[in-house]
């Protein structure tokens, strides 16, 4: 009896050291402990309970369903064996490496949309969230705890992927679980961790607590981590941020907004080279290319023998601030003949990943997103400006992908407000592109376009480059666009283009065939967006006759005056300042007078905000030239709130309500006088009939 409880403490112990080596992970390790537990004795009691003490059981059919669920097939059929289930089960396994391996498998089979639905409804988010409750610095000590935590991460980095998700996810405190293990200095966790922050900030109740918590400043820290896929999730979370005043400020203040233009240098490496080659005197001038003291910097390409300028310059690496230097002493034509000029070439970025042939797609869309959020303030665009980004941003206008495009075009848009890097813009042949690029189909991307070519327009230099490349043509042509979006932004575009008064601009929009039709009829639009931009538009068009005249055939009047009943804020100041601009005669003003639109532009008076008031005035100060419309006027109570209007501190609104109280008050007298003189005309009349 003694000597069988000693041979069974043998194989008890012996099972305990060989599931020790299956845990380790390794495959021979794993494939001898196989071996090995086979010789154990397992058809023994003493083995099986020895086997589950433990999780030996778990552990092994964990590790072989880690491995399988790599397929698709695989995870397909754990789920519909009911594997989500007994896998939550094993999540509060009282052994470490059964809780992180379940969290493992789950991460993989929640790939599956169906998966993730179950795993959700079935409350399997807070067992996972409970993983993360760990104390940080056993992370880097506690090899299986840390496993765990990871396994857990990449299950919750699977959810989020869903808004369930994320809403379960918030309700078990798990952003704030997550949000603690950013600073952990191990980047097979991190990565999960700033996968699930990701995922999670494209909703804004995210953002914002995101930002409130401090995560951004960790995020940016991140932007340094040597590992690609780290460094692209912390990008794109950054980018999904930066829509926050909030958080464009705070990369603005920390370095971040440095960072990710030294990263745009670096992976748009291969486009800037090729603008280098284009025009050798424009990178100079706005700082892609530094010459060094020893190369005299008024000396120009066409100078070099055989073009050695335009060569040398595509040999030109980026320097310690992402922009191409010349060694003191040596010329670009030196690097391009292969003369043995000492050359030392320091990459942004180098040692963080080097830069690939066409840069990283997916990281270049996270940048340029990035700056484009972060540029929507003009404080900030002095910023990107000073650190040379505009270029750059130029040369990835030629990218070949869509979505990179939409980007670097969206913060173009942004920074083309300001005038010196509109001129970038121009003189970098951009503008030249954006018009191109209106030939394209990608409804995100022509948003941004029309955008960026609206702001460009307002410089009288790029607004003749548009006209003359048939740009005006082709944001037109966009009016009939299905999406309400990309017309509204064109009608923007045009209205900005139109702004100056011009015979020749007035031609052109005559012009084009059909153009005119087209954009009255858009006054039927359903879009409060595109009925703006649409009023706007008409508004600069009425200011030559000849087109007014068109307009008026084409309904234009009795469009708008249906309009004027709308209760919308953000429509009444475009749709008073059109109806202003038609009524350039007593012939139009009695026309919107019979379509009804006087009564309803009255109320316009009632509201405080003066963007709404200045037009209306100018349009009922223009309507009321018409004498029956002064009456519609007087009956709908305008006269208290013109007078109302005279102590405007707006000396347009003041002149405007004053002018049409004497329009008003003329017509009163008229009517007076008249009356009068058929008063004393009916005496004599009834007093001739007595006799």
């Amino acid at each position: 009896m003694d000597q069988q409880s000693t041979e069974l403490s043998a194989d008890y112990w012996q099972i305990h050291k060989m599931v020790k080596y299956l845990k380790v992970g390794n495959a021979t390790c794993t494939t001898l402990a196989l071996v090995g537990l086979k010789e154990c004795g397992l058809h023994q009691e003493s083995g099986q309970l020895a086997l589950k003490a433990v999780g030996g059981l778990e552990i092994g059919a964990l590790q072989v369903l880690e491995a399988a669920c790599g397929h698709i097939t695989t995870r397909n059929t754990v789920y519909k064996l009911g594997g989500i289930q007994v896998l939550l089960g094993l999540v509060g396994h009282t052994v470490v490496q059964v809780r992180g391996l379940a969290a493992s498998v789950l991460a993989q089979v929640c790939a599956l949309p169906s998966a993730r639905s179950a795993l959700i409804r079935d409350n399997g988010i807070p067992p996972l969230v409970k993983l993360l409750r760990v104390d940080t610095n056993t992370l880097l000590s506690n090899q299986d705890t840390a496993m765990a935590v990871e396994g857990a991460a990449r299950a919750l980095w699977a959810c989020s992927v869903s808004r369930a998700g994320r809403t379960a996810l918030l309700r078990a405190s798990g952003l704030e679980m997550v949000g603690g293990l950013l600073g952990v200095a191990r980047p097979s966790l991190l990565v999960p961790v700033v996968g699930v922050l990701h995922q999670c900030v494209a909703e804004a109740v995210f953002r914002e607590r995101v930002e409130a918590a401090g995560y951004t400043s960790a995020l940016v820290k991140l932007l340094h981590s040597p590992t690609p896929q780290l460094q692209i999730l912390a990008t794109k979370a950054i980018a999904r941020c930066s829509v926050l005043e909030a958080t464009s400020s705070r990369l603005v203040r920390e370095g971040g907004l440095e960072m990710l233009v030294n990263m745009l240098r670096r992976e748009a490496k291969t486009y800037v080279d090729a603008l280098i080659e284009k025009d050798l005197a424009f990178a100079r001038e706005y700082g892609l290319v530094i010459d060094a003291p020893g190369v005299p910097r008024s000396r120009k390409a066409s100078m070099m023998p055989d073009g050695a300028g335009r060569e040398g310059a595509s040999l030109l690496e980026a320097g310690p601030e992402g922009v191409a230097t010349v060694p003191e002493g040596g010329t670009a034509g030196d690097a391009a003949k292969g003369a043995p000029v000492d050359v030392t070439v320091s990459v942004a970025g180098e040692g963080e990943g080097g830069a690939t042939e066409g840069g990283n797609s997916e990281l270049l869309e996270a940048v340029a997103e990035a700056m484009w959020h972060v540029s929507s303030l003009p404080e900030h665009v002095v910023v990107v400006k000073e650190l040379t980004a505009v270029p750059v941003l130029v040369a990835l206008l030629h990218h070949n992908d869509e979505k990179v495009l939409t980007s670097v075009v969206g913060g173009l848009g942004e920074a083309a407000g300001d005038p010196e890097c509109c001129t970038i813009l121009l003189r970098g042949g951009g503008v030249t592109t954006l018009i191109q690029l209106l030939r394209r189909t990608s409804d995100k991307l022509l948003l941004n376009v029309t955008r960026a070519l609206g702001a460009c327009a307002a410089d009288e230099e790029a607004l003749e480059a548009l006209l003359q490349q048939d740009g005006l043509r082709l944001l037109w042509s966009h009016l009939k666009n299905p999406n309400c979006r990309v017309q509204a932004s064109a009608a923007n575009a045009i209205c900005t283009c139109l702004q100056q008064e011009s015979e020749d601009l007035a031609e052109v929009v005559r012009s084009l065939v059909g153009g005119i039709e087209l954009l009255v009829s858009l006054l039927e639009s359903e879009s409060e967006a595109v009925l703006s931009a649409v009023c706007a538009a008409i508004a600069r068009i009425a200011r030559d006759p000849q087109n007014l005249a068109i307009m008026t055939d084409y309904g234009a009047v009795t469009s708008l005056s249906k309009l004027a009943v709308r209760e919308n804020d953000s429509l009444r100041p475009y749709l008073a300042e059109a109806i202003a601009a038609c009524c350039v005669s007593r012939e139009t003003g009695l026309l919107f007078g019979q379509a009804g639109a006087v009564a309803p532009l009255v109320q316009y008076l009632e509201t405080n905000d003066s963007t709404i008031r200045r037009p209306t005035c100018r349009a009922l100060h223009r309507l009321s030239l018409e004498p029956e419309n002064c009456v519609t006027l007087h009956q709908s109570g305008a006269v208290p709130l013109l007078l109302e209007m005279l102590g405007s501190e707006d000396e347009v609104v003041q002149e405007a309500a004053a002018d049409c109280l004497r329009n008003i008050r003329l017509l009163a007298l008229q009517r007076c006088k008249a009356q009068g003189r058929t008063n004393r005309s009916t005496p004599r009349g009834n007093h001739s009939s007595r006799r």
